[in-house]
């Protein structure tokens, strides 16, 4: 009697071993050594070096930007916002039938806040970056907004780092009846981080030419500081 229980608690537990064994074969499959998704069966992907199912793969972690250190000790993100003061002189050229082209500028003051990120690397030391700012000019007959956007190169390897490029500036105003002139941009600006403030911040100077519709043009001359964030 003892033998035919035994022999049918083996019979009995046959369909179990076998469960278990494709289970662990599977398991091995699942665990082969990878590169890419391709070295993997259906349903599987490449995780760190070995494949596993879909829906037990980790999603990739976020990388921030990288964050470096200047020769001075500043912060250098990658990022960096300014807000600055300084002189705004609106020229204006109207030409005469007969007489020829008649120019005038006024000067002005005015303030500015923008902000550059670096966007991709057109080579080891020269990011390209992305660029915009808006303005205030405090003008007699009605204030000028000018807004712009554009591309700049950044270099980073100077004691004054230095950022320059090209934008699209409009620049509508509250004076009745004015039109809202719209143009080129040309930008230059030095970045001189000063981690005796703190590492973040930032010294900046900016330096720009519009070329405008409607006879105008825009100069300007700007001061202020800066953040790394």
């Amino acid at each position: 009697m003892p033998r035919v229980v035994y022999g049918c608690c083996i019979i009995a537990k046959t369909p179990f071993l076998i469960g278990l064994a494709a289970a662990l074969a599977a398991g091995s499959a699942g665990a082969a050594k990878c590169k890419t998704d391709k070295d993997c069966s259906a349903g599987l992907v490449c995780q760190s070096g070995t494949c596993v199912a879909k829906s037990a793969a980790a999603p990739p972690a976020s990388t921030a930007p990288a964050t470096t250190t200047t020769p001075q000790g500043g912060v250098n993100t990658g990022r960096v916002a300014w807000g600055q003061i300084g002189l705004y002189d609106i020229g204006f050229s109207v030409t005469v039938p007969g007489f020829g082209t008649v120019s005038s500028s006024s000067g002005y003051f005015g303030l500015n806040a923008g902000a550059a990120v670096n966007v991709m690397q057109l080579a080891p030391d020269l990011p390209l970056a992305a660029w915009a700012q808006a303005a205030i000019i405090l003008a007699s007959g009605g204030s000028y907004f000018p807004l712009n956007a554009g591309a700049a190169v950044r270099y980073d390897k100077l004691p004054v780092q230095i950022l320059g490029g090209l934008g699209f500036t409009l620049m509508p105003s509250t004076a009745s009846g004015a039109p809202t002139p719209v143009g080129v941009a040309i930008m230059a600006m030095g970045i001189l981080p000063l981690p005796q403030v703190d590492p973040h911040f930032s010294a900046v100077g900016q330096l720009a030419y519009h070329f405008l519709n409607n006879g105008f043009s825009l100069f300007t001359l700007t001061v202020g500081g800066g953040w790394a964030f």
